[in-house]
């Protein structure tokens, strides 16, 4: 069995945007870790749907522990992590709470998580996690993160628009060069929707620094020394953002100002673009899309794709009243059967083997295209997810915003890096 195969059953992550909505879970009664009833606090980022999915999932655990009553709030990506580091700061977070990749290592390292080995064998069960998930929710020797879903990067593509375009499709193997002129063309088609919109070829590469590490890793780079420093450099940046620059120069990307007009719709979601490079776990976005289809990343130089996982993880606060009642719905929710019924493959495909096994869905579905992209992934090698520093989320942010000015033309590709890398220096 591949590596890859292996790693059916894990991954990152997406943000779902949505609006801010608090809800509660019932209460019941029972005798269970604790010595009396118990309420716990949980906070995930995501859009009403995830939390009709998490409200469910609650209901199963309340009936299973009808002593602990859980109470529930989420928000978009952007204001649920402005509330937790509020939170933080006054040591009051909640019992529970959704984690990328990230985050887990900043907040880890700042001691705001439950240190969970205690629990891991007894109220925490991972037998049926691979051990590379497990090292993605350990932080400095520490294990603060449960994981329940895996992400990959995929190109989404809709073959309709392909089509009418008259653009031959990418093949599988394609490269980083290929993917800008095959966007090129598709943009110079003149392609429109039945409204009469301009559709693009896709995204700027640009978009955000995950595609940057992607690069890296195809070159047998990794991004980061185990100290959180660089182990690329100024020059790597620039000669990866100035790939682009003759595609933003004639217009072929889809526009900033575009996005900020359809927000929070999505461009590809809507048909006004042909392809776009995301994470593997926003298959759930696109529904409309009609006979999407799903290529891997691009292939590097050196005819390497590299494919890698990132991982979605729970985790307790350091701060709960009641950690043995927080490990008891981190597990349930990272394992439970019926949980993986509810979610399907939203928060990824399942970390845990037993909550993949229970996935059954229609041949045409989205969910089951999910699982067959992640299986044909296995005739590629796989590197390990990338050790990210405790500032990255940060980095991340001030990348993506440099970026829209980039795409406005308001800045050079020579100021992008020399900005951005001066504010990452400041971070130390």
């Amino acid at each position: 069995m591949t590596h890859t195969a292996r790693l059916l059953g894990i991954v990152a992550a997406g943000a779902l945007a949505a609006g801010t909505l608090a809800g509660c879970s019932g209460s019941g009664s029972g005798d269970q870790a604790g010595s009396g009833p118990v309420t716990l606090e949980i906070a995930w980022w995501g859009n009403d749907s995830r939390a009709a999915m998490y409200e469910e999932a609650l209901d199963l655990f309340e009936a299973e522990y009808p002593d602990i009553t859980v109470k529930s709030t989420f928000g978009d990506f952007s204001s649920y992590w402005d509330s937790r580091s509020t939170q933080a700061a006054a040591r009051d977070l909640p019992d529970v709470m959704q984690f990328d990749q990230a985050n887990l290592v900043e907040y880890g390292l700042n001691g705001a998580l439950l240190d969970l080995s205690p629990y891991v064998g007894e109220q925490i069960d991972v037998s049926g996690m691979e051990d590379v998930v497990i090292d993605a929710a350990t932080v400095d020797g520490t294990q603060y993160g449960v994981p329940v879903g895996t992400g990959t990067l995929g190109l989404f593509i809709n073959p309709a628009v392909v089509a009418e375009s008259g653009v031959e499709p990418l093949d599988p193997d394609y490269t980083w060069d290929d993917l800008n002129d095959w966007i090129a063309e598709v943009t110079a088609s003149g392609v429109t929707t039945a409204e009469g919109k301009s559709v693009f070829g896709g995204f700027d590469q640009g978009l955000t620094m995950w595609f940057f590490i992607q690069w890296l890793l195809q070159q047998g780079e990794e991004p980061f020394n185990e100290d959180g420093s660089f182990a690329f450099t100024k020059g790597d940046v620039k000669e990866f953002l100035d790939a682009t620059t003759p595609l933003r120069e004639s217009a072929a990307f889809f526009p900033p100002s575009r996005a900020t007009e359809i927000s929070p719709a999505d461009g590809f979601a809507i048909g006004e673009a042909a392809s776009t490079l995301t994470w593997d776990s926003f298959f759930a976005r696109y529904t409309d899309v009609e006979g999407l289809e799903t290529l891997p990343v691009p292939t590097g130089e050196d005819g390497d794709k590299a494919v890698f996982y990132t991982v979605l993880h729970l985790a307790g606060a350091a701060n709960t009243e009641h950690p043995e009642e927080t490990a008891l719905l981190l597990d349930f929710l990272a394992t439970d059967p019926e949980v993986a019924k509810v979610f399907g493959t939203s928060r990824g495909i399942p970390a845990d083997s037993g909550q993949l096994e229970v996935l059954d869905f229609p041949e045409d579905s989205l969910e089951a295209k999910s699982l067959a992209y992640r299986g044909s992934l296995e005739e590629y090698e796989t590197v390990s997810t990338p050790v990210l520093p405790a500032s990255f989320a940060t980095l991340e942010a001030t990348w993506v915003s440099l970026n829209e000015d980039l795409m406005y033309g308001t800045i050079t590709v020579d100021q992008f890096v020399d900005q951005w890398w001066s504010e990452a220096e400041a971070l130390g």
